[in-house]
């Protein structure tokens, strides 16, 4: 899948030490793409870290060839834990990780040894 991506709006936010983005995802012809071939793109293109590369969001309207995302390239891991809630964490992790997470947490036992960060 190719993939062009396009940077709409990028901020500094000094408070939470991170830079946010807006892009525009060009996926003509195809689904969706996967969040973590957008995370792994992105954080070539920016020259960041991708363990500390968020995907927030990215939505596709029905029937149009592009998606708008929002993503969060944090400085350190301790701004990315305080500041985005569990769900958001899991969604930027490989899904063996996620199911791995999902059975700890299910079962009561640590599961914050398999974030990356």
């Amino acid at each position: 899948m190719t993939l062009n991506i396009e940077i709409l709006d990028e901020k500094k936010n000094p408070l939470i030490d991170r830079t946010e983005l807006t892009v525009r995802i060009d996926h003509f012809g195809e689904g969706t793409p996967n969040r973590l071939e957008v995370k792994k793109k992105i954080a070539a293109l920016q020259g960041s870290d991708e363990k500390l590369t968020i995907i927030k969001k990215l939505d596709t309207h029905f029937g149009a060839s592009h998606a708008i995302g929002k993503v969060y390239i944090y400085e350190n891991s301790k701004d990315l834990a305080y500041f985005e809630p569990f769900h958001i964490q899991v969604r930027n992790l490989e899904k063996e990780k996620r199911t791995e997470i999902y059975q700890l947490k299910k079962r009561h036992e640590s599961y914050k040894h398999l974030f990356e960060y």
